[in-house]
């Protein structure tokens, strides 16, 4: 395992094939669900004087004047929501086959890439899907042991309570370590997919098989890649508050000329300039990241397997 190697030659593909950015972008934003939540706030009773929040007629009568525009931008961003996920499907297998070739030192474009993704595509939304699944599980069973700790001290059951309690306490470690190895397993069965052309849930199996066999390895990479997440973050940063000088400047100097219309106006476009200028470098980043894994699943890949527990090696 050359690690030096690993970190320079995922930015030697990236940086001179901004193809991989917007397929990077694509490919980061597929997990992106923002399921809208709800909260109920409820008012302390008080005084005649004491705002209370709206009541239901008031509530009702919004969505009688409104329902058709709220319904409308509800399907918008669901639709929007939907389409963003195929989409960063196709490009994830897109962006593995282009870091593969671009790797091997092969000619690749944009649409060979989008070709070659849309084969796989089903499959990997098929994968997040499953992954989805197996994270929100023990979620639930810490928030079920949860409750059950606090309804055994409501009802006087002491031990109960105690005794989920303890249960709750101890099953917490033990997911975040799953969820730790789930979050790996689930970029190494994203190239078993796409490369190897596995099935979904065989692919997430033998992602948490090559962990087990080549922990060492596995685990090195992932720290540094960690290491690499934070530097780009605080240069993120960085960039932010020295794009955002100038951007605040613009915005002054469009009070200064046309009062406030001319501040809203100079301070939409440098928002937008900043924002995209953030947007662009997060791509630039997500689509490091993509290949900087798919190397490190070919380099293992390539490692010879470990020896069964307890073998006997052959001499020289």
């Amino acid at each position: 395992m050359k690690y030096d190697h690993l970190i320079k030659r995922p930015f030697e593909i990236v940086a001179r094939r901004p193809y991989l950015w917007l397929l990077g972008f694509l490919a980061g934003t597929a997990t992106a669900f923002n399921v809208p939540n709800g909260g109920t706030n409820y008012g302390h009773r008080g005084t005649s004087a004491t705002y209370e929040g709206p009541s239901w007629a008031v509530l009702q009568n919004i969505w009688n004047q409104n329902g058709k525009w709220i319904l409308g931008i509800l399907a918008v961003f669901v639709v929007l929501c939907i389409v963003m996920f195929v989409l960063g499907c196709i490009a994830t297998g897109g962006i593995i086959h282009a870091a593969v070739e671009h790797d091997d030192d092969h000619e690749y474009t944009l649409g060979k890439a989008w070709r070659a993704g849309y084969e796989t595509g089903w499959r990997i939304a098929g994968l997040r899907l499953l992954t989805f699944l197996l994270t929100i599980l023990p979620g639930l069973l810490i928030g079920t042991l949860v409750l059950a700790a606090v309804a055994g001290a409501m009802d006087s059951a002491a031990a109960a309570a105690v005794g989920f309690g303890l249960v709750a306490a101890a099953a917490l470690p033990v997911s975040i370590a799953f969820w730790f190895l789930l979050g790996v397993a689930f970029q190494l069965a994203k190239r078993i997919i796409v490369l190897e052309d596995g099935h979904v849930a065989e692919s997430l199996s033998t992602g948490f098989r090559m962990i087990f066999s080549h922990f060492k390895e596995i685990g090195l990479g992932w720290l540094i890649l960690v290491a690499v997440s934070i530097g780009v973050g605080i240069a993120i940063a960085v960039l932010t508050f020295v794009v955002a000088i100038p951007g605040v400047a613009i915005g002054f100097g469009g009070w200064a000329v046309g009062g406030v219309t001319g501040a809203i106006v100079a301070g939409s476009f440098a928002a937008v300039f900043i924002l995209g200028i953030l947007v662009v470098a997060s791509a630039a980043y997500s689509a490091y990241s993509s290949v900087y894994w798919t190397l490190l699943f070919r380099s293992v890949r390539g490692l010879p397997a470990p020896a069964p527990r307890g073998a006997i090696i052959p001499a020289a």
